[in-house]
């Protein structure tokens, strides 16, 4: 008996009204707790906890750590999938319906991997991006880090990579970091910051990878740009727009004059179409997610600092075209 955790009881119900789409949200601290929601889009809670780091039901072998994500692309069918990001680096599939957990997967292969994305590409194929590196490699296979990682996810099991270090451009004491990821067309588009060992943000590159062959068959650098991270496709799924937080100077203060949100045209190659710097819009440093309103307009966060003096997060409606903004909301007194 699981008193605490319950889905949404739409097994085998057809009609959309029956079982309406809706959001997966993580409440938590990052580091060691975490509750995981569903709501409907116009706000009504569905389950107040469909797993959480105190859940204990079958199938979940380790138990949820506090650094959650989740994958870029919405979901389909009636699985979500849970990133348990740093250290644990496990994968969970869990139904909406239920509350079950179908299955976990380590994607550490010896090392904290920090897996930052989930792109399904077919039914026995999916990429996952890990975002960190391993310094102390080949002692098991996948080992290395910094790489797209192929897994089935219906055994699941990792079945390759795609070595992102080596089809990258080399800055010393700099390492490629890939970051999220969406898959348009027959490609999938990752984001590709780096850093040093201390996290130091250096260049950033958005790459184009052909799953057929799992290569990368583009490339292009975010001139001028670095800690990007996010991204969103464009309603007319000609271009991507990336979110890039700048180099950071401390524990919570990033540097605005490095970051800035880039739209990336897809065809016929990678190439930029409009920049919006983030020292126009509220000469903050943007956060690490972008979305687009309509084939115009993006939202995005720039964030505070904790202070003093305590700098509130804010988040603006950006125009694309003309770089013109409109602030839509703050945070009450908690930034970060």
């Amino acid at each position: 008996i699981r008193p605490f955790e319950s889905g949404l009881g739409c097994a085998g119900v057809e009609s959309d009204a029956g079982c309406p789409n809706g959001l997966v949200v993580a409440d938590t601290d990052l580091t060691q707790s975490a509750n995981i929601g569903l709501m409907s889009l116009t706000g009504q809670v569905l389950s107040q906890s469909l797993i959480s780091t105190a859940s204990h039901p079958p199938e979940l072998t380790t138990a949820l750590g506090g650094d959650l994500a989740f994958p870029s692309m919405a979901a389909q069918g009636r699985e979500i999938v849970i990133l348990d990001r740093y250290p644990r680096s496990v994968l969970t599939w869990v139904n909406i319906d239920t509350a079950n957990v179908r299955a976990q997967l380590s994607v550490a292969t010896g090392f904290s991997a920090n897996p930052h994305d989930y792109v399904p590409i077919l039914p026995n194929k999916v990429y996952v991006s890990r975002f960190d590196p391993n310094t102390d490699s080949g002692q098991q296979p996948f080992d290395s880090g910094s790489d797209m990682l192929i897994v089935d996810p219906g055994i699941p099991t990792i079945t390759g990579r795609i070595d992102v270090v080596a089809a990258m451009p080399q800055y010393a004491s700099f390492v490629v970091h890939p970051d999220r990821a969406r898959m348009v067309g027959n490609r999938v588009y990752v984001v590709l910051p780096y850093y040093d060992l201390a996290y130091n943000a250096g260049p950033s590159y958005l790459a184009s990878i052909d799953p057929e062959i799992d290569q990368i068959v583009d490339l292009t650098l975010l001139e001028g740009l670095s800690g990007c991270s996010g991204l969103d496709v464009a309603p007319d799924e000609n271009s991507i727009a990336v979110a890039c937080s700048g180099g950071w100077h401390g524990s919570n203060t990033a540097n605005s004059s490095t970051s800035g949100i880039v739209g990336i045209q897809l065809q016929p190659k990678l190439s930029e179409i409009w920049r919006v710097s983030s020292t126009t819009v509220g000469n903050r440093a943007f956060g690490f997610e972008v979305g687009y309103v309509d084939a115009r307009h993006v939202v995005a966060a720039q964030l505070g600092e904790l202070g003093p003096p305590l700098v509130n997060d804010a988040v603006f409606l950006i125009d694309t075209t003309t770089g013109g903004s409109t602030m839509l909301l703050q945070s009450a007194d908690v930034p970060v």
